[in-house]
Formats: structure tokens, C-alpha cells, sequence
């Protein structure tokens, strides 16, 4: 790759790593890092449920984009991004048992589960979307005390 293509890339990157740094300066947006529950103070909260791109591909990172939409709209409650803030600690990103535990016990106390379903087979494919939307249909067709207590479910995917 020739110095041309590398600075071209790099700078291709920039809106997405800014978007990714004000994701992680948000004091509202909890990532993996973030053990403690937030404190139950009745603002709303949006858990942002899709595919990571385990490489950790600036371009891919669908969450930091919804944050950026999110706060522009006007939403100022708490978001949930099932991700690492920052640099990664050894164990903290495939270890299912705690990522397990982190996802459970905000998806089942958000107001909305919020779902991007982009479907590249290549670094995105979802499979663990995949069940997670499908419990979350359940709840939304099965529970009535999902939608009294004021929750609902949002699902977008790309034109392609």
C-alpha cells in the first residue's frame, strides 16, 4: 500500500473515531468497562443491540453513530453499548460469562431495545442478534407487561 493510500485511509477514519471518542466521553453511555448499574434515577435508557465487529472496525461500529443520532435528537437518558471503552483488558471482550451478566442485566431494564441488523457475512453477520431480537418479538407479543410498563423495540438494517 503506498504512503498516498495509508494517508487516504487514515483520514477516511477520522469521522468515525471521533464519533467512537465522544461515545466513549459520554458520562450516559455505559460500555463493558462500566461494572456498576446506573442509578435508577426513572430517565429513560436505550440499549443499542447488533453485531461488534470483533476486529474492532472503526467503519463498522454502528453504535457510536446511534449515540451521535441519539444526543442530536435530543435524547439525553442512558445508552447501553455492549462494547469495550477504550483499549481492552485481556479477557473482557470474548469471555462470554461477563459479557453475558453486563448485556442481561441492562437489555431487561431498558426502556427500548434498540436493534441494527446489517447482515455482512463477512465481519457482521449477528447470529447473536439474531436471538436476542428474537426474545425481545417474544416479549413485545407476549408479555403485556412490557408494553404497560412503557417499553418498545426498534429494528433498522441497511438498504442493501
Amino acid at each position: 500500500m503506498s504512503e498516498f493510500h495509508i494517508y487516504e485511509y487514515i483520514e477516511s477514519q477520522q469521522e468515525y473515531l471521533v464519533n467512537l471518542e465522544e461515545m466513549w466521553k459520554d458520562p450516559m453511555v455505559q460500555l463493558y468497562n462500566d461494572e456498576k448499574l446506573p442509578p435508577e434515577d426513572g430517565l429513560p435508557s436505550v440499549f443499542l443491540n447488533g453485531p461488534t465487529s470483533r476486529r474492532q472496525i472503526p467503519e463498522l461500529n454502528h453504535r457510536c453513530l446511534s449515540v451521535k443520532y441519539l444526543r442530536e435528537a435530543g435524547f439525553t437518558g442512558w445508552i447501553f453499548a455492549p462494547e469495550p471503552r477504550g483499549r481492552g483488558v485481556a479477557g473482557d471482550f470474548t469471555e462470554r460469562g461477563p459479557i453475558y451478566e453486563w448485556e442481561s442485566s441492562r437489555r431487561f431494564t431498558a426502556t427500548c431495545n434498540s436493534f441494527w441488523v446489517p447482515r455482512d457475512k463477512g465481519e457482521l453477520l449477528g447470529l447473536n442478534t439474531n436471538f436476542e431480537w428474537g426474545f425481545n418479538t417474544a416479549q413485545v407479543m407476549f408479555d403485556p407487561t412490557f408494553r404497560e410498563n412503557g417499553k418498545f423495540m426498534v429494528v433498522g438494517w441497511p438498504e442493501h
